[in-house]
């Protein structure tokens, strides 16, 4: 199995391969010109899959709306056939609803949110305009995607949801400017508590996906999958609240995995979380740090040369990162 953190930038995606031809995506990053303006390294999803000669995805997981995990993903709808579709959302209300737009002195961030949430309702469109099989998926659903692959899912929480999908209808009910944009900034305030969070799997590997997932909401996650945890996609992008001492030191970390931009911005890949994190293991056991956009970081992590992807090749016996360099 290998399981490759793609450079987007600030953003997941990640893809799933076997040695049999399985593929599977979670999330597909941003869409924003500037997050790949101007830099050797960072490149889009869709970009990154054909440039591997990829030309069919089995699975597709979203794991909440946020231009940073959507916006990239509607390209691969575009441009690869897919069979299966994952969500944490009711989809109906998306399909009813139509394109909704901020007033133009909205934050940025509501703008970014509202891209999002556009994207994301021209994605589900579009799957089933295609045939492809959309699931809605809640905490406690297992998946057997292929031999040697399963994925239990954590969260979010039903409440969240619901609360949720109630704003969402909302947007789509309503004529009046003002309320929309207030609308939109609730849900984009509340889009992280929907993420999904999952447990991939393998012989040798239990790889918590945490995408925008803090552990503040991780109160369905059975103790006993904690327990097995030997890779980390460390939730929100490494920000503050993306570490819980407690639950996190129970898990048998080999690798933990930061996808935020090497700007940092939003006080992501945030050093007091590695230092916390650090502080949990003896010397001897403690885990290695990757970043997916990062070229020296010292102390935790140097890759000068840079990279498009961190691949983790997995076989019975080992954990072996790759760094993959398509323009080198």
């Amino acid at each position: 199995m290998r399981i490759t953190f793609i450079n987007v930038g600030y953003g997941d995606a990640i893809l799933f391969q076997d040695a049999h031809g399985y593929t599977a995506l979670l999330d597909g990053g941003s869409n924003l010109e500037q997050e790949f303006d101007g830099d050797a390294f960072r490149i889009r999803a869709a970009a990154y899959l054909k440039a591997q000669k990829i030309t069919h995805i089995d699975d597709v997981f979203i794991s909440h709306i946020h231009e940073d995990h959507v916006c990239g993903l509607e390209a691969i709808f575009r441009e690869f056939p897919i069979d299966n579709l994952y969500v944490p959302y009711p989809v109906q209300p998306f399909l009813n609803g139509a394109e909704v737009q901020p007033a133009s002195d909205a934050p940025p961030s509501v703008h970014l949110y509202t891209k999002a949430l556009n994207a994301y309702r021209r994605i589900l469109t579009q799957a089933y305009e295609n045939g492809v099989s959309v699931r809605v998926l809640a905490p406690g659903d297992r998946l057997t995607l292929t031999d040697g692959l399963s994925v239990q899912v954590c969260a979010p929480r039903p409440a969240a949801i619901d609360t949720y999908m109630e704003r969402v209808e909302q947007v789509y009910k309503s004529r009046d400017a003002a309320e929309i944009t207030r609308l939109l900034g609730s849900l984009d305030a509340m889009s992280n508590r929907t993420s999904l969070l999952l447990g991939f799997e393998m012989e040798r590997v239990s790889l918590l996906a945490a995408a925008d997932s803090c552990p503040r909401e991780w109160g369905e996650v059975p103790p006993s999958f904690l327990r097995k945890v030997n890779v980390l996609k460390l939730p929100h992008h490494g920000q503050i609240d993306s570490i819980d001492e407690q639950l996190m030191q129970v898990m048998p970390l080999e690798y933990v995995i930061t996808t935020a931009s090497s700007d940092r911005r939003y006080n992501s890949a945030n050093p007091a979380v590695y230092e916390r994190m650090l502080a949990l293991y003896p010397e001897t056991a403690r885990p290695r740090f990757l970043f997916s956009d990062e070229r020296d970081y010292p102390p935790y992590f140097s890759m000068p040369d840079g990279f498009q992807a961190i691949t983790l090749v997995i076989d019975s016996d080992t954990i072996c990162p790759e760094f993959i360099c398509i323009s080198c």
